[in-house]
């Protein structure tokens, strides 16, 4: 004997655009996408670090100057750049912040975490590159 619900489950069909009906649901599929350039970017820069580690200095630079990597590479930072804001921004979605009577806004989240993440590029920059 087989168990019925009480009530019918309906679903309803999605085509393969259904995240394109809704500006919410696209930001977050770009968004899900920026995931893969990163995760590719993270992997060749972890083959080229290893090729330095390794000794073979030239290859690594090689593979640096090679401009199918580098248009990557621009592809990928500009991805990234997405990926970061529109996580920034969401953070202020998810946990406003109380002042008093006032709630933060989710630009103001956006806002802090990009001066944040200036000084902490600047200091890695200084610390790491013009030391």
């Amino acid at each position: 004997m087989s168990k019925q619900k009480p009530f019918p489950e309906y679903r309803r069909k999605l085509g393969p655009g259904w995240w394109l009906s809704n500006s919410h649901f696209t930001q977050y599929m770009i968004r899900e996408w920026t995931s893969f350039f990163v995760a590719v970017f993270s992997l060749i820069y972890i083959y080229e670090l290893s090729l330095f580690a390794s000794g073979a200095k030239d290859s690594a630079l090689a593979l640096m100057r090679n401009p199918g990597i580098i248009a990557f590479n621009i592809v990928a930072l500009l991805f990234t750049v997405y990926h970061a804001l529109t996580w920034f921004y969401l953070i202020g979605k998810v946990i406003p912040i109380k002042m008093g009577k006032t709630t933060s806004k989710p630009w103001q989240a956006l806002l802090v975490n990009i001066v944040l993440l200036l000084i902490i590029s600047y200091a890695v920059i200084q610390i790491l590159v013009l030391r």
